[in-house]
């Protein structure tokens, strides 16, 4: 099976079935966050905290921070002044703290996400002209076309570092563990029955939230940030349809005037329906992208301490870690940035020299408000994009050669 048969068996199957595909991002994100107990992530009323998902979320999280937060924190008191071992044991916890952060900004982000996707329909239902709206669909069915690939590839990462120690264990003569440096507090034998088998156990519940977790958070970034690129792209094709109007010359002088002035007042109120949405996901983000740019940037300089001295699936596995969201949040930023700039670009050139006085005047307060940059910050010091993601990745390897 190709990636192309793939890609239109997904679109058929999960995508195209949905008329309304905001819809159909809420429940996708929905059905992921049940499964570590977060009922209800957009606010619905008619949602009620289960038993069922009080008990997902203890059994859950609870194994989680076992593993991973309690037992290296008693790791690292042990091993300390151990240079080494401190390293470790402080990626691993960096490492921990990442999930966990997520699960408690979808915790607690249901009220302010039941308002964004509020607007985001009244942003779609607002778009009258059929070619602005398909382009907006359109963007919103990639983004959950990107979505089903972060489900494919968080479940195939996590089930790879689940299934290769346990081929080593089966085939070898030695019992591996799939988990942090040091054993899990309470399991000093992790390698004797029952406790490798108990142990196994925890690490795979712990392992399962923190995959079904961080898929829910990646997907709703992703589904955000696809719906405010379909707000841009659809001012900017309402402005590239102006464009030709204007140099069609086989349209009447009075209906042309009328189109471009519909066409006007629809870029000038929905660009400032824009900016509203965009500042209610900048206020949402900017928190826990102050945290993760913290958190992530510890993972890349312990990562890179313990490279000589670590088993390197782990190495791997905690650099991934910090590298893959801080690029997914510079990457996201970078997409604004671009469709800023394009829809600048469509605003100079859709023929404004051929105007009236009036119309050409709109379209300059549009293209100064095209001008005004669009981006992400963590908290509200480095802005999210490509410069920011070099000069970390320089910062880091400068902080690895001063300790080496």
């Amino acid at each position: 099976m190709t990636l192309r048969s793939v890609k239109l068996f997904i679109i058929s199957k999960f995508i195209e079935s949905d008329k309304d595909p905001i819809d159909a991002s809420k429940n996708m994100i929905s059905s992921i966050q049940k499964l570590v107990g977060i009922h209800n992530v957009f606010g619905d009323p008619d949602r009620h905290i289960s038993f069922g998902s009080i008990f997902g979320m203890f059994l859950c999280a609870g194994a989680f921070i076992y593993v991973g937060t309690f037992s290296q924190s008693v790791y690292l008191i042990n091993v300390f002044p151990d240079k080494v071992e401190c390293f470790k044991a402080i990626n691993c916890l960096s490492s921990t703290c990442i999930p966990m952060s997520k699960y408690i900004f979808m915790w607690t982000s249901s009220a302010r996400l039941k308002k964004i996707f509020a607007m985001s329909q009244q942003g779609l239902n607002s778009v009258t002209d059929e070619r602005a709206r398909l382009k907006i669909v359109k963007t919103l069915q990639s983004g959950q076309y990107v979505s089903w690939l972060v489900v494919l590839n968080q479940a195939a990462s996590h089930m790879i570092y689940l299934i290769l120690p346990l081929l080593l264990t089966i085939i070898g003569n030695d019992k591996y563990l799939p988990t942090t440096p040091g054993e899990i507090y309470g399991f000093s034998s992790a390698k004797e029955s029952p406790y490798f088998e108990i142990a196994f156990a925890l690490i795979i519940v712990a392992t399962a939230f923190s995959a079904i977790n961080q898929t829910g958070y990646i997907v709703l970034f992703v589904t955000l940030l696809s719906h405010e690129l379909g707000h841009i792209y659809a001012i900017t094709e309402t402005l590239n349809q102006i464009q030709k109007v204007m140099y069609d010359e086989t349209i009447p002088k009075d209906e042309k005037n009328k189109s471009v002035d519909d066409k006007l007042r629809f870029c000038v109120k929905h660009h400032q329906f824009f900016m509203q949405y965009h500042a209610k996901i900048r206020k949402l983000y900017k928190i826990i992208f102050g945290c993760h740019f913290l958190l992530m940037t510890i993972v890349l300089v312990t990562t890179l301490q313990t490279l000589n001295a670590w088993n390197l699936s782990n190495t791997i596995l905690t650099g991934v870690t910090g590298v893959l969201p801080l690029f997914v949040y510079c990457f996201g930023g970078e997409l604004l940035f671009s469709a800023e700039n394009e829809m600048s670009l469509a605003a100079y050139s859709c023929g404004w020299e051929l105007m009236k006085v009036k119309q050409a005047k709109i379209v300059c307060f549009v293209l100064a408000l095209s001008e005004r940059p669009l981006y992400l910050t963590a908290a509200d010091i480095f802005i999210m994009n490509r410069d920011t993601f070099g000069t970390v990745v320089q910062v880091v390897y400068k902080i690895y050669a001063v300790f080496n």
